[in-house]
């Protein structure tokens, strides 16, 4: 096996936890007990063979599956490319898995000669046909042993790694992607898993089963919480709240989205969050009225931060009430076309697979007719559309829509929310209509919105006096904590409209000299020289003695963009939005931006977008201005739009450039966005993980500034740990409607999680991890000399990790610039220290990954020029040098001094054992002249690097007994991110021939096995580490 039997604690544990499972619907059949007999995957199929003749005996007519048509089953079971596949069959008809086009065998009692068999159903949670097993220490084809599966109908739905409670359960996550990679979840029974559970007595942790063993992203791991956000922990109370039937039913069923978008990329399953399901549960206790005394159904609003993951939260609760709650319609209105677009295209991608339909209208005259119609469903629209189809009924006293029972979901409508047209829809649907709103920035008193008044003579002005009671709630600080969402970096630029605060106040003391001259001038200047910079920068802004004038404001920002551009995008890897005040500014800056791109050679791409006018602007655009926005466009997609085309002109025009704006920047692909520069445009609703920045040239306040900010804070991976926010007016005064906002949707200012670490901070934290560094190893090129002190060597690699993480953080700040002086040490130094974390975590065996390094610094290592140092490099610098003669190849001693040069550098920079092995082909196969020329030197270097690889395995296969092939087999399929774990060691143990050993390491052929396999984790990693 690949993984040793459990010992003492593991084991109690285990058997504490199936316990556990089993008081809540859980069976634990000895049959699928894995502590007391072996159990295999082919065992679960067997298993799940027998449910499937139970679940469908009628449509069997009472004769079970035979070998024959259970092996058409399997046939497709082995054609799931992967768990999304799956989950797609598990939700194929109605919200009931099926396998169909199964033919039968001639057989007494058997009529039908196709059947379609039910493999689950979402609905039927602890009851019905649904059954509810524990398999123990599952063992597969490939030698892996799984601690727990849990089958729901008999399939493997749930996955579960148990550890010990003083280990991490990163150690569980990578012996899952191991298991990915080792096949285990692809064209086969397992690829029916769901979800992935990782879980030891003091923490837990879930997530969807990935797609590809490439889609592993540790960001997108969760934990469980409580209704109050409050994160569970205990393993006993994980299993009350999460493991027990039906949640955990719910969990892979119910809580299962399926997004099958149009982008095949992007196509894959997810799994609601806690937060999410609490969310979704709340309004549906609101809309029965299941939580208040007179059981009066009500409506409310939910507040979950922006970022969070609302759309789905929203689109499950739409999909509950129309499927199960009895309502007319369900109506989902967003405020603007472009959000109800986006909106109806994402409701149709996770309603592929559920039994329900999404209608979105493009006129109000189909609105009426789908709204009139008997079928339920989700419909997607917008406020203005179903206003205007309102007073169409009002005014043809039309009330055939006011006894329908209609449920009105409303996402971030704040600018039509509070106006007249959601007076009107409520009031026209008032008898029956409940209405929910779903914000990250729900409205307050301090916002000072605009209200309407109700019948009663009531101002609406706050979402609560619109919706009704907030029904749950998920802060700023709260997703940041959990790792949902990221914080934000926020940048205050002073673009040279002022020198400094003290000559604002030498301006104002003239000013006010000059308005009161009776006034004693020491009286004047001890009042503003009383004042703090943002006293005056208020007073300076209130006196026209600070503005901002397009003609010079505008060139110095896009100047200020451009030059640090390829920094802040690290490489054009993301992208950015540009934010500025009115249409007219936007195509200001379109301009500027062409004007000076111009002169550089650094690719840029650049999009603008507002509104063309329709439903919010009615204002039109020249006809001229759009045939340029779009021959712009077209000149790095390729692709050309037609102004005034209904086809090919601004809508489509809009939802290409969304499209490709959530791909990231030009680094990732020539045609993709770098900067779109819009005024209101994707500042709500717009999601996309590759934008990193927002540049701000205009005020934002509140709810508006959240709004905004938020579209830099989805989370990415480690390359992206905060959304950068960069203002260029009014320093201060922006500072301080930041922390305004902040305070009212998080904990407020800087002691809120939404803002990080000044940069000065992060710099002043990585030189303390540095001099730690120093202390341990003041040259990194003297690695070797700790490499067989355990305790030094350690201390060393867990301080340099720390280092690292701490680096990569500080890459990312606006203000990055490498600084000898401030960093306290130079790039090459930073690189070998990379180097020698990297040696000695190869001659230990472990894994040399480390948190990615700068990306002034891509790929591969470099030195503080620009060449690169590989063994590529060196093997291309023989063959460029190498002379021919009598059909082989030499260099000169030239050369040679500049080759063992350069591999002494390989070596500093991490690739010790790659440098040993280049200096040996060097003295074996170079200098005597043994490279032939009709072969490259990089392949005449692997042929021997491998060669040298196969005589070490068969000459330790000779040594210690054991199958050479299976030996090189393990060799090959060995991952250093699971150094316990050792491929095909079963078939090594069972095939060892100890009498045939020259070399055993024990008196007989047990005592020599228990020592191998001691032996083995340690020698082949030293053999991968070195030969691949």
């Amino acid at each position: 096996m690949r993984r040793t039997d459990k010992n003492a604690s593991e084991y109690n544990f285990q058997e504490k936890f199936v316990a556990e499972l089993q008081k809540y619907k859980w069976t634990a059949p000895e049959s699928l007990n894995g502590n007391k007999q072996k159990v295999t995957v082919d065992d679960l199929v067997a298993h799940w063979r027998g449910e499937l003749n139970r679940i469908n005996a009628d449509q069997l007519e009472g004769v079970s599956l035979t070998d024959n048509e259970f092996k058409q089953v399997m046939s497709r079971v082995n054609q799931l490319e992967n768990s999304y596949e799956a989950s797609k069959l598990l939700a194929m008809e109605a919200s009931k898995g099926k396998i169909d086009g199964i033919h039968r065998d001639s057989l007494p009692g058997v009529t039908r000669e196709q059947i379609t068999l039910t493999i689950f159903k979402k609905a039927e949670v602890s009851g019905g046909d649904s059954s509810y097993k524990i398999a123990r220490e599952v063992e597969s084809a490939q030698g892996n042993r799984f601690d727990l599966i849990l089958l729901i109908n008999g399939l493997p739905l749930i996955n579960i790694e148990q550890k010990r409670s003083d280990q991490t359960l990163d150690a569980a996550f990578r012996q899952f992607r191991r298991y990915y990679q080792d096949g285990e979840y692809t064209h086969n029974f397992l690829a029916f898993s769901q979800m992935m559970v990782m879980t030891s007595e003091v923490v837990t942790r879930y997530f969807a089963t990935p797609k590809t063993v490439h889609d592993f992203n540790d960001s997108f791991v969760f934990h469980w919480a409580d209704s109050d956000n409050t994160p569970v922990n205990h393993w006993e109370d994980i299993i009350r709240q999460f493991l027990r039937i039906p949640m955990a039913h719910q969990m892979v069923g119910d809580y299962l989205v399926i997004d099958e978008a149009l982008d095949p990329e992007n196509r894959r399953h997810m799994l609601m969050r806690s937060y999410q399901v609490h969310a979704l549960q709340a309004v549906e206790t609101a809309a029965f009225g299941w939580g208040t005394a007179d059981k009066i159904p009500h409506g409310g609003f939910v507040w979950h931060t922006t970022g969070s993951g609302k759309t789905i939260t929203s689109f499950k609760t739409a999909l509950f009430l129309s499927t199960r709650g009895g309502f007319d319609k369900v109506v989902f209105l967003v405020d603007r076309r472009e959000l109800d677009r986006r909106t109806s295209d994402n409701f149709k991608a996770y309603a592929a697979y559920e039994p329900v339909t999404v209608d979105d209208t493009q006129h109000t005259y189909q609105l009426k007719k789908i709204m009139k119609s008997p079928n339920r469903g989700i419909v997607v629209t917008t406020t203005y559309k179903l206003s205007n189809l309102v007073d169409d009924l009002e005014d043809n006293q039309d009330d055939s829509l006011k006894d329908k029972k209609i449920i009105f979901i409303i996402d971030e409508a704040h600018r039509t929310t509070m106006g007249r047209m959601m007076g009107t829809i409520k009031a026209h649907f008032r008898e029956k209509g409940l209405f929910f709103g779903y914000t990250g920035t729900p409205l307050y008193q301090e916002n000072k919105a605009k209200g309407m008044f109700d019948k009663n003579s009531e101002v609406i002005d706050t979402t609560e006096k619109l919706f009704g009671p907030e029904l749950h709630k998920y802060t700023i600080d709260e997703a940041i904590s959990d790792g949902n969402v990221l914080g934000f970096h926020v940048d205050y630029i002073n673009t040279g409209e002022f020198k400094s605060y003290e000559d604002l106040k030498e301006a104002i003391i003239e000013d006010e000299k000059q308005a009161f001259p009776d006034k004693s001038d020491k009286v004047i200047e001890r009042l503003v020289y009383s004042w703090d910079d943002l006293e005056v920068e208020k007073q300076a802004s209130k006196r026209k003695l600070l503005e901002y004038h397009d003609e010079t404001h505008i060139p110095r920002v896009v100047e200020e963009i451009i030059e640090n551009w390829e920094s802040q995008s690290q490489q054009r890897k993301f992208n950015a939005i540009l934010t500025v005040a009115y249409k007219k500014r936007v195509l200001a800056y379109f301009e500027e931006f062409k004007k000076q791109l111009a002169d550089h050679d650094t690719p840029f791409n650049v999009a603008m977008t507002f509104s063309f006018g329709g439903d919010e602007d009615p204002e039109p655009v020249d006809p001229k201005v759009v045939e340029d926005m779009f021959k712009n466009y077209a000149a790095f997609t390729g692709i050309e739009f037609i102004a005034g085309d209904k086809k090919q002109g601004p809508d489509a025009y809009f939802e290409d450039l969304i499209t490709r704006a959530t791909r990231g920047g030009s680094g990732r692909n020539p045609k993709n966005i770098d900067l779109v520069i819009v005024a209101d445009q994707l500042l709500t609703g717009y999601d996309a993980q590759l934008l990193n920045t927002l540049y701000v040239d205009r005020s934002l306040e509140l709810h508006g500034l959240v709004q905004a900010y938020s579209r830099t804070n989805r989370v990415h991976g480690p390359d992206k740990e905060f959304g950068s926010i960069i203002n260029f007016q009014y320093p201060k005064m922006t500072e301080e409607k930041v922390d305004t906002a902040l305070k009212l949707y998080g904990t407020g200012g800087t002691s809120s999680k939404a803002i990080v670490e000044p940069y000065e901070t992060a710099v002043e934290q990585l030189n303390i991890k540095m001099e730690k560094i120093k202390s341990i190893m003041s040259d990194p090129t003297t690695w070797q000399e700790i490499q067989n002190d355990t305790e030094t060597k350690e201390t060393f690699l867990l301080h340099f990790k720390d280092a690292a993480e701490q680096m990569q953080l500080v890459e990312q700040y606006y203000q990055f610039k490498w600084d000898n002086d401030t960093f306290g040490f130079d790039e090459k130094t930073w690189l070998n220290y990379i180097g020698a974390y990297r040696n000695l975590r190869t001659q230990e065996g472990g894994d040399s990954e480390l948190p990615p390094i700068p990306t002034s610094l891509p790929g591969k290592t470099k030195l503080v020029r620009t060449q690169v140092i590989d063994a590529s490099h060196i093997l291309e610098l023989m063959g460029e040098q190498a002379t021919a003669s009598n059909g082989k190849q030499t260099v000169d001693a030239e050369t040679l001094r500049i080759v063992y040069q350069q591999i002494e550098e390989l070596s500093n920079l991490g690739d010790y054992e790659k440098a040993q092995l280049l200096k040996e082909f060097v003295e074996a196969e170079l200098r005597p002249g043994h490279v032939s020329t009709e072969i490259r030197f990089d392949e005449a270097f692997e042929n021997w690097k491998n060669g040298k690889k196969r005589t070490v395995i068969y000459e330790l296969s000779k040594e210690w007994g054991i199958n050479s092939q299976i030996f090189e087999k393990s060799v090959e399929a060995y991952s250093n991110q699971n150094p316990e774990d050792i491929p095909y060691i079963v078939d090594l143990t069972r095939t060892l021939d100890f009498s045939s050993a020259t070399n055993p390491m024990g008196q007989n052929r047990l005592e020599h096995n228990m020592k191998l396999t001691n032996e083995l984790p340690k020698v082949i990693p030293k053999i991968k580490g070195k030969y691949d």
